[in-house]
């Protein structure tokens, strides 16, 4: 109702009011109380202009806000647009004023297929470095922008646009075309390698082209897809999964190499090792034979000082030292045997007459 009111042209605002001032005093007179005096019948007439008046005042005098948005005074009779700017809530503003309504939160421009108001921004590539003749590559950027208007230049917007809908249209404009010039700058490899730095130059540029025509600020922007044509995409694919493998080919030669380099350097401990067990082997003979020569000779040197202190002792000459080395050295070979030793000097004994006449028997008679 109080839309309507301030809508309608101000002699028409005032007639219905004071119309509904008279209704209600006809309401109030057909409920009156039988036997009742003139004067309730005057109170009654009486409330219902006093009420029909409060809320002429009401629909005249004041305005209403929204929390999130900034008013700019307009006067309906004469057309001025007042200096002020008010903020959401409640406002006496006066007869025949009101507010023409700017968003005072951030406002999103998005450009996408779907719900958004404008389709992808079409445009190309800068031209490839390998490529110089290319020319670049088509390309569709969907992206969205937050801007936010400036309360000291909600008057300057009004004044160049005539109403927010007619100000965001042309925001769209211009911050499509630096979305388009922007891409421009940058060769495709950059729109999924660098992605970041696209997006901080297209917020800068859309920042200062906004404010110098537009009277508002850019406080974000974000490149939400990148669509390129179907066989270049399919090419790009190609070409990085090239790289791919030949970097993963490359890391598998970097293992071989590592794989070949312990082999070789297991093969250098092993030798190594092999000399180091044989010099330890050889050393160990060596030692054991010296430790043998050496026991040797202190057994012989010892056995030599014995025999000597024997010979002392028995008063034996060197000749029967000599004998007495053989009878040990016989005894010794044939322990638990007889031995018979022949000794020089000694006459053997006769042979009996049986043992004679066993030798005359011819051998093949026994």
């Amino acid at each position: 109702m109080h839309q309507h009111l301030l809508l309608s042209p101000g002699g028409d605002t005032v007639t219905g009011a004071m119309e509904m001032g008279r209704q209600g005093a006809r309401r109030l007179l057909r409920f009156r109380l039988r036997g009742g005096a003139d004067e309730d019948a005057l109170g009654a007439t009486f409330a219902g202009f006093v009420f029909g008046f409060l809320f002429l005042v009401w629909g005249l005098c004041i305005s209403t806000l929204s929390p999130n948005d900034y008013g700019l005074r307009r006067n309906f009779l004469t057309g001025g647009i007042g200096a002020q700017v008010e903020r959401g809530g409640i406002h006496l503003t006066g007869p025949f004023l009101s507010f023409i309504p700017f968003p005072a939160a951030q406002t999103t421009l998005e450009w996408a297929n779907g719900a958004a108001e404008r389709p992808p921004i079409s445009s190309r590539t800068g031209a490839d470095p390998n490529d110089p003749d290319s020319g670049g590559q088509p390309i569709q950027i969907s992206c969205a922008v937050q801007i936010q208007f400036v309360k000291e230049s909600i008057r300057e917007v009004y004044f160049s646009f005539g109403s927010y809908e007619a100000a965001r249209q042309r925001y769209l404009l211009l911050a499509g075309n630096v979305v388009s010039n922007t891409a421009q700058d940058f060769v495709p490899q950059d729109f999924w390698s660098d992605r970041d730095r696209i997006a901080e130059k297209m917020l800068h540029k859309i920042n200062g082209t906004l404010w110098e025509q537009g009277y508002v600020v850019a406080t974000r922007f974000e490149i939400m897809k990148v669509h390129f044509a179907d066989k270049f995409e399919e090419s790009i694919t190609a070409i990085q999964v090239a790289e791919q493998s030949k970097v993963v080919n490359e890391y598998d030669q970097q293992v071989q190499q590592v794989v070949q380099s312990i082999e070789v350097l297991q093969s250098e401990v092993q030798a190594a090792i092999a000399n180091i067990s044989a010099g330890a082997d050889a050393t160990s003979k060596e030692i054991r034979a010296h430790a043998q020569r050496d026991a040797f000779a202190l057994k012989q040197g010892m056995k030599a000082k014995k025999y000597a202190e024997l010979r002392d002792r028995l008063g034996f000459t060197t000749h029967n030292m000599q004998e007495f080395f053989k009878i040990h050295v016989l005894q010794s070979q044939n322990k638990g045997n007889k031995v018979v030793i022949g000794i020089s000097g000694v006459a053997d004994p006769a042979p009996k007459a049986a043992d004679k006449q066993a030798a005359r028997i011819p051998k093949n008679d026994l």
